[in-house]
C-alpha cells in the first residue's frame, strides 16, 4: 500500500508539474519560447525539451511521433556532448493562415569547436492555449529534403530563368484511365512538367501520355536553358519534337515542332542543335517520308 501511495503521489506531482508548466506557456509568445527552447537544447535538458513539443512533430523532413523527436534529441546530444547553439539576431515571427506563428532565426552551432550558421524555423501549434512546436528545421535541411524528392521523381537540372541558379524540372504523366482502352482522364492527355522553382510557371504539354524532358542548353543565347519533349502516344513511330523557351513569363515554342520518326532516334540522330555558323539559328534534324523511305533531312532554321 505504502508503494501504490508513492506511485499516486508521484503521478499527482508530475501531472501539476505538466499543469503548471501548461498554464506559464499560457502567457509567453512563441519568440520567448524560442529563448527557452534553446536553452533547454544547451542544456540538454530533455524533460524540458518534451514539453515544448506537440504529440506529432515534423521534424527536419520527417513527420515524427514527439518520443521519436525526443529520441533524435537523446542521439545528439549523444555525439556531441559538448554541442552548444546560440540565436543570432532577432528572432521574426510570422502569423500562418492556420492560426499557427512560424519563429525564424539564425543559429550558431558549434560542434567539436567548428561553427556553423543555420538559418533555422520552429512553428507552434496552439494546443489547449498553451504553444507547441510542430516544425523544427532549417533552410539548409529543407532544401536538401526538396532534392531528395526532386531525384525521386526523375527530376533533372535546368537554369530556365536565366537567374544563374539551377532548379529541378520533372514531368507528371498524363493521367490515364485504366478502365478504358486507350482513354486519358482528361480531354487532351495532357502531361505537366514543373520546376522546384515555384516563380517559374507549369509548362503544360497536350497530346502527351509521357515524355522524357530533354535539357538542349541555351540554344538562342539569352541566358537560359531550352527544353526539348518527344511525347509518346498510344499508337504510331512518328511524332512531333517540341522546343520550349521561357519568354517573359510564359512558354513559347522557340521553332516550329520538328517531325521525327522512330528510325531517327534509334540511329541516335538529335533533332535540334545550335547552328555554330550563324547566331540565332538552330540546326534541325526531322525526319521525311520520301516514297516508300523514312530518311532524315536536316536545316537551318531561325530559333526565337
Amino acid at each position: 500500500m505504502a508503494k501504490l501511495s508513492q506511485v499516486k503521489s508521484f503521478v499527482s506531482l508530475l501531472l501539476c508539474i505538466l499543469c503548471l508548466h501548461a498554464i506559464a506557456q499560457q502567457a509567453k509568445d512563441p519568440a520567448s519560447l524560442v529563448q527557452e527552447w534553446n536553452t533547454a537544447n544547451n542544456k540538454q535538458d530533455i524533460g524540458t525539451l518534451i514539453l515544448f513539443y506537440d504529440n506529432e512533430v515534423l521534424f527536419y523532413g520527417s513527420k515524427l511521433k514527439k518520443q521519436d523527436c525526443i529520441a533524435g534529441k537523446l542521439s545528439i546530444f549523444k555525439k556531441y556532448p559538448a554541442l552548444d547553439q546560440q540565436i543570432a539576431g532577432q528572432i521574426k515571427t510570422e502569423n500562418l493562415e492556420n492560426g499557427d506563428v512560424k519563429c525564424s532565426f539564425d543559429k550558431a552551432v558549434t560542434t567539436n569547436g567548428t561553427t556553423k550558421s543555420y538559418a533555422s524555423y520552429l512553428v507552434f501549434h496552439k494546443v489547449n492555449n498553451a504553444w507547441k512546436i510542430v516544425v523544427e528545421s532549417d533552410l539548409t535541411t529543407d532544401a536538401n529534403v526538396e532534392k531528395r524528392k526532386m531525384k525521386a521523381k526523375g527530376a533533372v537540372l535546368c537554369d530556365v530563368d536565366g537567374d544563374g541558379v539551377k532548379e529541378y524540372a520533372y514531368l507528371t504523366p498524363a493521367p490515364i484511365d485504366t478502365t478504358r482502352e486507350m482513354t486519358c482522364l482528361d480531354d487532351s492527355c495532357t502531361s505537366v512538367i514543373r520546376f522546384s522553382n515555384k516563380a517559374i510557371p507549369e509548362l503544360k504539354i497536350p497530346n502527351c501520355l509521357d515524355a522524357v524532358v530533354d535539357i538542349l542548353g541555351d540554344l538562342n543565347n539569352d541566358g537560359k536553358d531550352e527544353i526539348g519533349i518527344n511525347p509518346q502516344w498510344w499508337t504510331s513511330c512518328w511524332s512531333g519534337y517540341h522546343v520550349y523557351t521561357l519568354k517573359n513569363g510564359k512558354w513559347i515554342d522557340a521553332v516550329p515542332v520538328i517531325s521525327t520518326h522512330c528510325n531517327q532516334w534509334e540511329d541516335g540522330v538529335k533533332p535540334i542543335q545550335k547552328d555554330p555558323k550563324k547566331p540565332g539559328y538552330v540546326i534541325i534534324h526531322y525526319s521525311q517520308l520520301t516514297g516508300d523511305d523514312i530518311v532524315t533531312k536536316t536545316k537551318s532554321i531561325p530559333i526565337k
